[in-house]
């Protein structure tokens, strides 16, 4: 774990437990050996700490203008990415980990799941049929995941008993705390996966992924990363990509139903793909609401756009890396005029990492 890293709510930070470790390791190695064997997650460390950022430019007296983050136990932490590793091994070995997910997957990532995307927008391209993008969003995802879900899918991973346990132990009596001056306010954390938890992608992941498995008509791909789920329907015209889409929609909606999930319908969104000739619009409705239809969508920070040109997309990130080059170089030039080496190392220190990042994450706003 990084250090210099918040502590929870107990203030045990990693720097204390790497000196305890160092002075005596016997005293992490029994404690954790006994969680894991008797599956029992401490009470304490199901604590978490409450703080509130005010979003820059918000109006403060706005809900929806704070960014609230709960810190976590550290020692927590430690028997929580345990956990994680263990999981991870068995569906590993029982081959469960699924191939559509390119979210917090060893070997996946943003650009893996954007090719992935571009290899199933040019089977439609290479067969001269028409195609369609849909973008969905599952609401609250992380915050309001069915835990009897996270359960179940470990039963079916044949988890081993005390793993269960100690996973079932951890959803339970889980409590978040928020301090104000010498206020305290207590709540129950009933729903989703801890914010800030090192396993909360992987409970994720193990529900999200029985989508990926749902029987889609032929013709049609799903891919996820983590919670964000996006579809390519081709068909012979307008009609059959209609109804491919809306059948599509009705199995997901159900789905949800199941894991008590729903989607964001100010979040979905339909984009059809006019490359080499325009495509009438298909009418793809979500809960009696027809889907939003755009020319770009953005994913895992390419902007995708109806001409696969991605003007905007390098517009975007160009106008972003002038402007970062440009304040670059006046500091330089005001401080290090008569050090030009020193340029090329402010390059690639700076400036083509920004590009790269930006171009594979788009992480920076």
């Amino acid at each position: 774990m990084k250090k210099k890293k918040a502590p929870g709510i107990d203030g045990i930070s990693i720097e204390i437990i790497k000196e305890l470790h160092d002075m005596n390791p016997d005293i992490l190695h029994y404690t954790y050996n006994k969680c894991l064997e008797l599956g029992i997650f401490p009470e304490t460390w199901k604590k978490g700490k409450l703080i509130i950022f005010n979003k820059p430019g918000k109006d403060p007296s706005l809900p929806n203008a704070y960014r609230p983050i709960c810190l976590l136990s550290v020692l927590g932490k430690i028997l929580d990415q345990l956990l994680v590793f263990r999981i991870t091994h068995l569906l590993h070995k029982n081959n469960r980990l699924h191939k559509k997910q390119h979210g917090f997957r060893n070997g996946r990532s943003c650009e893996t799941a954007n090719f992935r995307l571009w290899q199933a927008i040019n089977i439609a391209l290479q067969e001269r049929v028409p195609v369609t993008l849909l973008s969905l969003d599952v609401q609250g995802a992380f915050d309001t995941v069915w835990r009897t879900s996270i359960l179940f899918q470990l039963t079916q991973a044949n988890c081993p008993q005390n793993i269960f346990n100690l996973v079932r132990n951890y959803f339970t009596n889980r409590s978040i705390h928020y301090f104000q001056d010498e206020e305290v306010w207590n709540f129950d954390n009933q729903r989703g996966v801890p914010q800030g938890s090192c396993s909360g992608p992987l409970f994720w992941n193990l529900v999200m992924d029985t989508a990926l498995d749902l029987p889609l008509p032929q013709g049609s791909h799903i891919q996820a990363y983590a919670d964000d789920i996006i579809v390519v329907i081709r068909g012979k015209d307008k009609e059959e990509i209609e109804t491919k889409g809306n059948a599509i929609l009705e199995k997901l909606l159900a789905w949800g139903a199941e894991h008590k999930l729903s989607f964001n319908i100010q979040k979905t969104f339909q984009m059809p793909i006019t490359f080499g000739g325009r495509l009438n619009l298909p009418i793809i409705s979500i809960n009696n609401h027809i889907i939003q239809v755009v020319n770009n969508i953005k994913y895992l920070g390419v902007t995708w756009d109806c001409c696969l040109t991605f003007t905007k997309h390098f517009k975007v990130l160009r106008d972003k890396t002038d402007s970062l080059t440009y304040k670059l170089s006046t500091v330089a030039n005001e401080f290090y005029s008569k050090r030009s080496g020193l340029f090329r190392k402010i390059y690639y220190g700076a400036i083509e990492p920004y590009l790269l990042l930006e171009q594979k994450h788009g992480a920076i706003d």
